[in-house]
């Protein structure tokens, strides 16, 4: 799709689309991943979010089986590093390069929900034919990037994918919780951590 008019769709889509534009992507381009076997478990490993998929798991995951509805955890890149949830939402994914490796950052597919919400920081809803790929047109999808609470930090993003129910309200509010859950989370491992390292003082007066 080529930029429409300010006011014929939404303006978060409509900037999204011009950036999409001037990148010169092709929308009917089918992404592929790009991190692939070793590659993308070193970049797991690393990563901050692999400490609290634990709780993505219980608040969102767990959720979305027989649903229609699958979970996907990105890193600030807007690479895929883990997708989960119902399985033959998560099959008929694949024929979107919707998998674990691979990039959906705006500047790699164009507007989506993973993308556009890391590039503008803050939680995006997409309707399907908002999507600058035609072959995602199908899908709706809801995102919200995760910070690191002390510093502000982008960290990643937590993003559902599916059909309508992908974008309801309810969805947002529950993305929204889950995200502030695993900030609140990964804060508290930090401060552990530091508390971990930190010598150990014996008390005066004690012996």
């Amino acid at each position: 799709p080529l930029p429409a008019q300010p006011g014929a769709v939404r303006d978060l889509v409509h900037a999204s689309w011009v950036r999409s534009s001037a990148s010169r992507l092709d929308p009917d381009a089918v992404p592929e991943p790009t991190l692939l076997d070793d590659s993308l478990r070193a970049v797991r490993d690393e990563h901050p979010l692999t400490r609290v998929l634990g709780t993505i798991q219980t608040l969102l995951v767990r959720h979305t089986t027989d649903t229609g509805l699958m979970v996907a955890v990105g890193d600030q890149a807007g690479r895929l590093l883990w997708v989960d949830g119902d399985h033959d939402v998560r099959r008929r994914a694949e024929s979107m390069g919707f998998v674990a490796g691979t990039d959906w950052s705006e500047t790699a597919v164009g507007t989506n929900a993973p993308g556009t919400a890391l590039v503008l920081n803050r939680a995006v809803q997409i309707r399907r034919t908002e999507h600058f790929a035609r072959i995602v047109h199908p899908w709706s999808c809801t995102a919200v990037p995760v910070h690191d609470r002390a510093t502000g930090t982008l960290l990643g993003v937590i993003d559902i994918t599916g059909g309508d129910d992908a974008v309801a309200p309810t969805t947002l509010a529950l993305v929204e919780a889950t995200a502030l859950a695993v900030e609140a989370e990964l804060h508290l491992l930090t401060l552990e951590d530091r508390l971990a390292r930190r010598p150990s003082r014996r008390p005066s007066g004690f012996t």
